[in-house]
């Protein structure tokens, strides 16, 4: 998974992935995805309804934010996509979680 930019207070354009396992594309085809985003306070952002598989045969994978889900005073945010596929669930990343950095305007 690529990190992606740091992000601004507000920011509600698309933030897209392509979701990978050692450097391998990891095929979504049949599966969901859930973003787990937790601010610097530990508690998580309600993502539901805001991510979606964009392609699933190249892992690619997308996150609308709401205007008030991400501020620059719960920055750094930890997130993780959660899979689950064929009643298996797996997080990418798999190891530490990728830092998301909001700024204030």
């Amino acid at each position: 998974m690529a990190v992606p930019p740091e992000l601004v207070e507000g920011w509600t354009e698309v933030v897209d992935f392509q979701l990978k396992s050692d450097g391998v594309v990891v095929n979504l085809t049949g599966g969901t995805v859930e973003l787990v985003l937790k601010g610097n306070d530990g508690l998580a952002v309600d993502t539901a309804g805001n991510t979606a598989i964009l392609d699933a045969a190249n892992g690619k994978v997308r996150y609308t934010p709401d205007a008030a889900d991400l501020t620059a005073a719960k920055s750094p945010y930890s997130a993780r996509w959660k899979v689950t596929l064929s009643a298996k669930v797996s997080f990418f990343p798999s190891g530490g979680a990728d830092e998301w950095i909001v700024r204030s305007p």
